[in-house]
């Protein structure tokens, strides 16, 4: 009996293997799959999977589908919606597959394109990004600690950080200017703000907790106070070592 169940078990891991590891990771076949996707998907699901005719992809929903059905799903269809069929060879569709799930895919589980060591000397070097961010104690503030940052964010997510940082500025990270009743100026991100108070966190980390009695102007910015990364190969090399740190290695990530 115990031998039937474990025959039992072992065909159905066996068959849970068999379902992963099927999509590529590598950029190459991302770049491939996103050209083909451009092409054939995004008239239906947005430019970047943001959904139009068609549903979202940045739901979750593609990055927990199993290796197989997501793949049937992109060369047959789904019966009963407008999801056509494509009936292309097995490596397009494999492409198509790999650009879907770097969509929502943690960057410490893709392969970006860069050098993670060019990044890593830019990053604490030339890019001055450790001025303001925090790697495993290693940096300074007031920028947000990217020590977890491939396990949290997607690959286009941390490029989009870089290169477009005012797109979109997380909690907690605001400009504030306070110029102060009795003559100093305060600069730095608003931790917290409201009609009474002010908390400031600055360039050398430390946090200043004002009441708006103190404050002659309280001046809390539009746009990130993190400099953009024009020089796009500079960004890629950027993203292949942020991409890699992670204080938490999930299940089929890559070692640094």
């Amino acid at each position: 009996m115990r031998r039937a169940i474990f025959s039992i078990f072992s065909v159905c891991l066996c068959s849970l293997f068999a379902q992963r590891n099927l999509i590529p990771t590598d950029s190459p076949a991302v770049e491939a799959g996103r050209q083909i996707y451009m092409g054939a998907c995004s008239g239906c699901h947005g430019a970047t999977g943001e959904g139009s005719q068609g549903p979202s992809l940045l739901s979750g929903r593609a990055s927990r589908l199993p290796d197989r059905t997501l793949l049937n799903s992109i060369q047959n269809g789904l019966p009963g919606t407008s999801m056509p069929n494509f009936p292309m060879g097995s490596e397009k569709i494999n492409q198509v597959a790999a650009f879907v799930r770097s969509l929502t895919a943690p960057a410490i589980t893709t392969q970006p394109a860069g050098d993670v060591e060019r990044g890593k000397r830019y990053f604490f070097g030339a890019g001055k990004c450790s001025t303001c961010h925090m790697i495993l104690g290693q940096g300074g503030h007031p920028g947000p600690d990217l020590s977890n940052i491939g396990s949290e964010r997607t690959s286009g997510q941390i490029l989009e950080s870089i290169m477009k940082p005012s797109a979109r500025i997380a909690e907690g990270y605001r400009g504030v200017v306070a110029a102060l009743k009795s003559g100093p100026t305060i600069q730095g991100v608003a931790k917290n703000h409201n009609n009474y108070s002010v908390q400031i966190l600055d360039k050398d980390g430390r946090l200043h907790l004002l009441n708006r009695e103190e404050i002659a102007k309280l001046e809390l910015m539009d746009a990130s106070l993190m400099p953009s990364t024009s020089d796009a190969a500079e960004a890629r090399h950027l993203v292949a070592f942020l991409a890699r740190q992670s204080t938490r290695m999930k299940e089929g990530a890559l070692s640094k």
